[in-house]
């Protein structure tokens, strides 16, 4: 009975011991999907501009290589970047030399900068070049 308990012990530990939040690892990280605009910021003026999250999304589809914009901002002075449609974009490595930049994104054929992607987070920096830098949200 000593025994028994002793392993029953063991098996536990075991069981409770061994388990792990492993979540992260294995989160995709992923341009596909919607992406909810929540600040714009930058250019030559050094404006911000915040959105309520889902007045305007984004939403990448990879199959096609274009993102459909869905604009419901009202604030005609705002940097919303795009107006509602569908464009093209491209994914394409990073020619800037001892940067951290991995990866930029033409968006409608035009560079706008470093892409930065986490699970739940969208980052596009076109800081270097006086641009802008686009914020977003899952």
């Amino acid at each position: 009975m000593k025994n028994l308990k002793l392993l029953s012990l063991l098996f536990i530990a075991f069981v409770f011991g061994n388990c792990n939040n492993d979540d992260d690892k294995n989160a995709v990280t992923t341009l596909a999907g919607k992406w909810k605009l929540i600040e714009t910021s930058g250019t030559i003026a050094g404006t911000t501009d915040t959105f309520t999250p889902g007045t305007i999304t984004w939403n990448f589809n990879e199959s096609d290589s274009t993102f459909t914009v869905v604009n419901n901002n009202t604030e005609e002075m705002a940097q919303d970047v795009f107006d509602s449609g569908t464009y093209p974009f491209a994914l394409i490595a990073s020619s800037v030399a001892n940067s951290t930049c991995v990866q930029t994104i033409e968006l409608d054929e035009i560079d706008y900068g470093c892409l930065s992607i986490t699970p739940t987070t969208l980052q596009i920096n076109q800081g270097y070049a006086d641009g802008m830098i686009i914020k977003f949200t899952r």
